[in-house]
């Protein structure tokens, strides 16, 4: 047994005794336990004594809350739900040369990844919860995103496995976490320390390199990178650059529709995908999803395009537009950085 201090956001420092810490999850880089202190249950990560050194997760986590209060007034009066519970921690400690963080603990967590990729999990998500509910989940899962790449924090990881469903305060919500890993343009103490995983539902970002953009991920042996937009390649400043915006579209449609803008389309090779963005611009880029092209091509009937239109609809213009010029009008210009941004819709 040993007692552990933490201290919380609010200045108040807490005593908890590891022996009433009861075991989550254990992986390569941390270790998770459900703790008590106050009368309130909370979740602490323990970070191994090597991802203490390389990572530097208080440090790191601090400067991000440090960012995010200072830029509030963009991501509104109170900072997005989206990043509270498992996202942005309430206390900081340490326990035998290993990090400690304290977050906030989400009744009837589930991963979202834990819910797609089960048939009874996706229908009761989907019945419990309506159109407008699912929709609302969805914007302000894309908020928290939008306000972490706004402060320059690219939350690199973000797929299905690092996003949870779950109830905070007994209101429901999806919210993001592992956020103490991300990589911190402009900060040279805190370069990005991991490589992102390729969550199989989603579209390769390599795909963009089959299209002419000059894109390339990291090579292990190249991190921790330096994340000075001065000292990087422009294929790499535009992996990092696309990577969140790419897999944070593909997110936050799942936590829509529990589908990615993907799916209902053939196969998304660049082989396939080329004509469609080369159609769109000989037809002057008109936006919606799917690209009408599809239809004109042969790849969609009508009724398959009018079903795929009408479940893309809901989530409202603003999401459409940014899907349309992230997967349409950034590839068949050759953008090697995407035009438009997450934070722009901010």
């Amino acid at each position: 047994m040993a007692r552990v201090g933490i201290v919380f956001g609010d200045g108040v420092v807490r005593v908890v005794e590891t022996e009433h810490w009861e075991p989550i999850d254990s992986g390569g880089e941390a270790d998770i336990y459900f703790i008590r202190t106050g009368g309130v249950e909370y979740v602490a990560k323990v970070f191994t004594e090597s991802q203490t050194k390389i990572a530097k997760p208080i440090e790191r986590m601090s400067e991000i809350i440090r960012r995010l209060s200072r830029a509030r007034h963009r991501c509104g009066t109170k900072l997005p739900r989206s990043l509270y519970a498992r996202g942005l921690p309430l206390g900081f400690g340490s326990h035998e040369g290993r990090a400690v963080l304290v977050f906030r603990s989400l009744e009837g967590f589930k991963t979202l990844a834990d819910i797609i990729t089960d048939e009874g999990e996706t229908l009761e998500y989907m019945t419990r919860h309506s159109d407008a509910e699912r929709a609302g989940f969805a914007h302000e899962l894309l908020r928290g995103l939008a306000c972490l790449e706004y402060i320059d924090v690219f939350h690199i990881d973000i797929t299905t496995a690092n996003a949870a469903y779950g109830f905070y305060e007994g209101k429901p919500g999806i919210f993001l976490f592992d956020i103490e890993a991300a990589g911190l343009i402009g900060h040279p103490d805190y370069p990005l320390a991991v490589l992102p995983a390729r969550d199989t539902h989603y579209m390769p970002v390599e795909i963009l390199g089959e299209l002419g953009i000059p894109i390339r991920s990291p090579e292990p042996e190249e991190l921790p990178l330096d994340l000075s937009p001065s000292k990087m390649d422009r294929g790499l400043m535009a992996w990092v650059a696309w990577a969140p915006l790419w897999y944070g579209l593909q997110l936050v449609a799942y936590a829509y529709s529990v589908l990615s803008p993907f799916q209902g389309l053939p196969a998304m090779s660049a082989e396939h995908w080329r004509p469609v963005v080369e159609g769109e611009r000989r037809r002057g880029y008109p936006g919606g999803w799917p690209p009408q092209s599809m239809v004109e091509l042969g790849y969609l009937d009508s009724a398959e395009y009018r079903e795929l239109r009408k479940i893309w609809s809901r989530m409202g213009d603003r999401f459409v537009s940014l899907m349309y010029q992230t997967f349409v009008v950034d590839l068949g210009e050759r953008r090697s950085l995407p035009l438009q941004t997450l934070s722009s819709l901010l």
